[in-house]
């Protein structure tokens, strides 16, 4: 492919050089770049990518895509300036895959809780026979049965397009995708034109990033803008008993179709769960979509789920799957890998391993563990370093009111003193009432072993904040650590 016919929906500001030139490949690891490459050079958080042009150059790059004019220069590359390098490899990343995302039906799910879950429910609802669907999120991605380790929530664009088009050429006719309020402030998800858009809830985090809950809202919200369009309108699937959602609601009036759904009974909502009960088994109730009600089995615990499994549903429903289809599929719900996973010892010790990585997650996941636990309900958990640090002390109190007993300890502390982490979430919990509810071990492996060591029978250990994930990064190296792998070796020594 030419460099001239990528260049038509990139947003540039000059051009040094020719562009008929034949490029080989698109790249934004500098170390990656070989001759008649394009290499993208943006200013991150760590790196500056500008800094390498002059290596990317000497490798025979056949042009530079930057926005840093003062690092053009005569090496024998096409200089290209943008506003945005990375929204500008968005949408030669698009061309130069073909434009993938127009040959599929295309789901994004974002919110601050709930994501992983809803896109693994949504894309068992929508997988046919003969007609796989690809899944892009936290935990791994899929392109249909084929399953790939995830980097990211959401990749950049580059290997997001990429993934695309290998779903494209593997038969997927639809791709579900996880959305995080990054990508969507970066435009890695550019020029993606979404059919459905799902917003699940939106409570503290990532305002590191952000800096405030209104700009974090903001940038959420442009998933939903994208979907007001002329042509091939798109759909938005909204939460209505999330404040958040009902502002989203308003935003989108007269402008986007939407389908809200509820828990509490919210007026104008086309999708409902009524009285519905879990237990250590799943949930069952009944569900109301448009006019249809159905008696409806989840295979998952908890109210959030089933306002997960709602989302869901209402993405489904506006790809055209029939409620009677959605209530049947919902039986066969898949469990989502650390997400409430369970594991119980020989002698009756029940442990769960969770992402809950916020204070609403953490307070949800134990008030829906603390129903069905019969003993006592013990809750292990950390907070990630260099992350926002003031939904530290929130966590930790989040989890000392709603647990009997509680462990604080690392996460991932990554470039932060795990002894510091500790200090700000002990910060939430310094009244009186707290005395004798906490303590701090700073060795995760330790922490599980000792909360599973001091369960008794028909005790509940709550394994919060890593979930799915295997490493644990300290210092800026990544050791191999699996919340699930440590659980099962600890109860395991019980039942010896």
């Amino acid at each position: 492919m030419k460099l001239s016919d990528l260049l038509g929906e990139a947003k540039i500001r000059s051009i040094h050089g020719p562009v008929d030139r034949l490029i080989r490949a698109l790249r934004y690891d500098s170390r990656r770049v070989e001759r008649d490459d394009v290499f993208f050079a943006w200013k991150g958080e760590k790196t500056d990518g500008h800094h390498y042009i002059a290596e990317v150059c000497d490798k025979g790059a056949a042009a530079v895509v930057l926005e840093n004019p003062n690092y053009t220069g005569g090496r024998g590359s096409t200089f290209i300036e943008v506003a945005s390098a990375r929204r500008a490899m968005a949408t030669m990343s698009a061309v130069f895959f073909g434009r993938p995302d127009r040959a599929l039906k295309m789901v994004g799910v974002t919110g601050t809780n709930g994501k992983t879950t809803t896109a693994f429910i949504l894309k068992h609802l929508l997988t046919e026979p003969k007609a796989p669907v690809g899944l892009i999120g936290t935990v791994r991605y899929e392109i249909g049965e084929r399953i790939l380790p995830a980097s990211r929530t959401t990749p950049e664009s580059l290997d997001l397009h990429g993934l695309l088009a290998q779903m494209k050429a593997g038969g997927c006719r639809a791709a579900v995708m996880e959305v995080s309020s990054h990508a969507l402030e970066q435009g890695r998800v550019e020029p993606i034109a979404f059919q459905v858009g799902v917003f699940t809830n939106l409570t503290q985090d990532h305002l590191d990033y952000h800096e405030s809950i209104e700009n974090y809202f903001a940038a959420k919200t442009l998933l939903f803008t994208n979907l007001d369009r002329v042509e091939n309108p798109g759909v938005a699937v909204i939460n209505a008993d999330d404040a958040y959602g009902v502002r989203l609601i308003a935003l989108l009036k007269g402008r986007v179709r939407t389908i809200a759904y509820t828990l509490e009974g919210r007026a104008g909502s086309e999708i409902e769960a009524r009285d519905f009960v879990s237990t250590a088994n799943g949930t069952e109730g009944r569900l109301r979509i448009g006019k249809e009600t159905h008696a409806f089995s989840l295979p998952l615990i908890g109210s959030f789920n089933v306002s997960n499994a709602l989302a869901a549903a209402g993405g489904a429903l506006a790809l055209g799957i029939a409620p009677r289809v959605i209530v049947e599929r919902l039986r066969q719900t898949p469990q989502v890998p650390g997400r409430l996973e369970k594991f119980v010892s020989a002698d009756g010790v029940t442990a769960v391993v969770d992402y809950a990585h916020t204070d609403d997650a953490v307070r949800k996941a134990l008030t829906v563990l603390r129903g069905i636990t019969k003993g006592r309900l013990i809750a292990v958990l950390g907070c990630g370093g260099n992350r926002d640090a003031m939904k530290r002390p929130l966590m930790a109190r989040a989890s000392a009111e709603c647990a009997d007993y509680s462990i604080f300890t690392a996460d991932n502390p990554r470039n932060e003193n795990i002894e510091l982490i500790l200090n700000h979430m002990e910060a939430g919990v310094t009244e009186r009432r707290f005395e004798g509810k906490y303590e701090r071990l700073p060795d995760r492996r330790q922490a599980i072993a000792h909360a599973l060591a001091v369960a008794k029978p028909g005790d509940m250990v709550c394994v919060a904040g890593k979930g799915h994930e295997t490493t644990q990064e300290i210092a800026g190296q990544f050791h191999p650590f699996d919340d699930r792998l440590v659980v099962q070796e600890f109860l395991q020594r019980r039942g010896a």
